[in-house]
């Protein structure tokens, strides 16, 4: 006895499916002789949606993921989008697709993250390398009237030496790094208190290349009421310094050590004539 698979019509020999042309799960007895020969490629199944051949009744459809298939016989119809190169993106499915490209997307964040593009919670921000930026506040770094402050500066490290000798704490040099972390500390300090700036840390000052490890950071303000008089009308440089270094000692300040006997100094000027000090010391 004969039998036949229902769907494609394959003869076969027992009544056992499924059908090893088409897949198809149910035979029928073959009442008359069947044709041996089997048309290649067995029945076609065709999308309605976009009309792709398939050779199982298998939906979704591999190119439009439509599910209305339809089963029809004879030779295979020419389909011009077959003769379209297609790759392996054209036939995985539509939520392996939005699987993958939400990896990806992940991926790339979480490499942002690492090289600093982006803050991610519980990704550490990186650390800042290199000395932070220095201000340029309000006020005048430069002079107040007729009198310089750079050399107003240079007595001040004369006179803070002879105080420091007169308690025996040593006279202390002066360093071009450390002048650069004072001037970041004090010109921060004077921004903050006209522009509502940032607040500089000790963090930022211990980013310049120190010969120190822990820098001590002393600042100050003076104002109207800490001298004589405003700075504008000192006579000298000499004068000025002289009254700096004294108010911060006449408060009962003690001298600091200085292990390696440097110093960096920055005096600002406010716009009220407030005079900003800061020194490091190493």
């Amino acid at each position: 006895m004969k039998w036949r698979c229902e769907w494609c019509g394959k003869p076969h020999e027992e009544d056992d499916p499924p059908c090893d042309n088409c897949g198809h799960g149910s035979f029928e007895e073959a009442v008359t002789q069947v044709n041996e020969e089997v048309v290649e490629g067995g029945p076609r199944w065709v999308c309605l949606d976009c009309g792709r051949q398939h050779q199982k009744n298998s939906p979704p459809c591999k190119r439009c993921g439509g599910s209305n298939f339809e089963r029809r016989t004879g030779p295979p119809e020419d389909d011009p989008l077959d003769e379209i190169q297609t790759g392996w993106l054209d036939v995985l499915e539509t939520k392996y697709v939005l699987g993958y490209a939400a990896v990806a997307a992940l991926l790339g964040l979480i490499v942002l993250a690492a090289v600093g593009g982006i803050t991610l919670p519980g990704f550490a921000a990186e650390t800042p390398t290199g000395p932070p930026e220095i201000a340029s506040p309000a006020g005048s770094g430069d002079s107040v009237n007729s009198l310089s402050i750079a050399d107003v500066e240079a007595t001040y490290l004369d006179v803070y030496n002879v105080r420091r000798s007169g308690v025996g704490g040593g006279t202390v040099s002066r360093n071009g790094t450390m002048d650069d972390a004072a001037a970041y500390y004090n010109k921060g300090r004077v921004d903050a208190r006209y522009d509502n700036a940032e607040q500089p840390t000790r963090e930022g000052v211990s980013r310049f290349a120190l010969p120190c490890e822990r820098p001590v950071v002393v600042s100050y303000e003076v104002a109207y009421d800490r001298t004589p008089q405003s700075p504008s009308q000192y006579q000298n440089e000499t004068a000025l310094a002289t009254a700096l270094v004294d108010s911060y000692i006449e408060r009962g300040n003690r001298i600091q050590r200085a292990d390696d006997g440097l110093i960096g100094i920055d005096i600002h000027v406010g716009p009220d004539e407030r005079v900003f000090v800061t020194y490091v010391l190493c």
